[in-house]
């Protein structure tokens, strides 16, 4: 298993580049052992943790142990609103918490059992604004793992950057992916936009780095294409839809340079990856989301052409309660994703919408996902859709531009017959985004009915 770190490998395992401290496998794995070793004296039965983590030693240490000890552990951005923190915590009970000061035992009765498979609670949104959070066992994050390792061809010569936050299940598909390989891991709480992420790439000569749409924004505006980054083998993508120019640009830039782009599906329901694009077949495959990840098995259901998932990395299923962790696995394998698709005669997927992503307006049914996508490849600008019953709401990142906005609508009409009535154009400097990189949705909505 990945988070079995062997004890006597002086090779170097987790390199903290904003504190250029070097750690190898072999002293890591002794402070897991007095981590897990304070966590029995806490308790020898299996506890609940929550683990308010960043990218740094400290927080992946404290991961390794709770998986060790075989204990349950929430992750959670160490910057959490501390009401949503009060809320889990009044919700879910921890028995003990980490925090960058350390572990600190809680003093919660011990009377509600946890499953044993039960190894870590993510959130299903990147706000953790409910309490609605997916129960990952063992079992589905050592699969993952090694799943991802396979077809990303990752071995010990790996040197990934972590770009994206640990308590994401996109970044930590990416730690947990390289651990079973045995590959060093170079640590910031850096973004893409900050000189000091790319200092550290240069001086720790850095492989691999992942993103979500909103970082390949920000690098295809930094000229990602000008950057020299002799050390990158390659680059991937999950977390939402990158729109078919960004992916042509970046599909270019690895071309020309020799490096591997590979852009992936996933969702935290199935802890992380469902689907990849294999970097030769880019070219001629964008838009998709590609074939399924080695030992998963994609499926349309006949009557509705929702994706359906079936793999080793699926969900034990929802937990809302700490009641809830008494459950064992409750999908058997099986994830309904809640994404339309089609499939093409080469076995590659394309999302064409979401289920529950449909407004009804002037008795027609509209899909949001379809109108973002003509859109966005009509006037290759980032593009959002909003809306309910009464009016559909086009969002465009951009300055104000009247003849884009009439342009937009004259579009929309043509293509849905709406009336003008029913359509409503905003522009936005930048899109406001969840920490999992997502649009947020709920907060342009908020900022639109303002």
């Amino acid at each position: 298993m990945f988070w079995d770190i062997p004890a006597d490998d002086d090779a170097i395992l987790l390199i903290d580049s904003e504190k250029d401290q070097i750690l190898t496998f072999q002293a890591v794995q002794e402070k897991v052992e007095e981590a897990v070793h304070l966590l029995s004296s806490y308790s020898e039965r299996k506890s609940l943790g929550f683990l308010y983590c960043d990218n740094s030693p400290e927080s992946i240490i404290a991961y390794l142990a709770a998986l060790q000890k075989r204990d349950a552990v929430l992750l959670l951005n160490a910057g959490l609103n501390d009401e949503l923190k009060e809320q889990l915590v009044q919700t879910f009970q921890p028995n003990w918490v980490f925090t960058e000061e350390g572990f600190c035992k809680r003093n919660v009765a011990e009377s509600l059992d946890i499953h044993p498979d039960l190894a870590v609670l993510l959130s299903t949104s990147g706000t953790t604004g409910g309490s609605k959070l997916v129960r990952l066992s063992y079992g589905n994050l050592q699969a993952n793992a090694e799943s991802i390792a396979k077809y990303l061809q990752i071995d010990r010569s790996e040197r990934p950057i972590t770009s994206l936050p640990m308590a994401y299940s996109y970044g930590l598909s990416v730690i947990n992916s390289h651990l079973t390989k045995r590959a060093s891991i170079v640590l910031t709480n850096q973004g893409v936009i900050s000189k000091s992420f790319w200092d550290s790439f240069h001086k720790f000569s850095v492989t691999s780095f992942a993103g979500v749409p909103h970082t390949y924004k920000m690098l295809h505006r930094l000229r990602f294409d000008r950057m020299t980054l002799p050390s990158l083998r390659y680059f991937t993508q999950a977390g939402g839809r990158l729109p078919i120019d960004l992916a042509e640009y970046f599909h270019d830039v690895a071309e020309k340079n020799g490096h591997k782009f590979v852009v992936m599906y996933g969702q935290t329901e199935a802890t992380a990856r469902i689907s990849y694009i294999p970097y030769e077949s880019l070219a001629n495959k964008k838009g998709t989301i590609g074939v399924p990840i080695p030992g998963g098995h994609l499926a349309l259901d006949k009557e509705t052409s929702e994706l359906v998932y079936q793999g080793p990395n699926v969900m034990l299923g929802y937990a809302h309660s700490r009641e809830d962790l008494k459950k064992g696995d409750e999908l058997h394998g099986i994830l309904r994703t809640g994404d339309l698709a089609e499939v093409d005669d080469d076995g590659f997927y394309t999302i064409i919408g979401r289920k529950k992503r449909f407004i009804k307006l002037f008795g027609l049914r509209v899909n949001l996902d379809d109108v973002e996508k003509m859109l966005e490849k009509s006037f290759s600008l980032p593009v959002a859709c909003t809306g309910d019953d009464d009016r559909l709401v086009i969002l465009i990142e951009g300055e104000d531009d009247q003849d884009l906005l009439r342009k937009a609508i004259v579009k929309v009409q043509e293509m849905y017959k709406i009336h003008h009535s029913g359509l409503k154009v905003h522009f936005f400097r930048q899109f406001p985004v969840l920490p999992n990189g997502k649009i947020d949705y709920a907060r342009l909505k908020e900022e639109v009915d303002a």
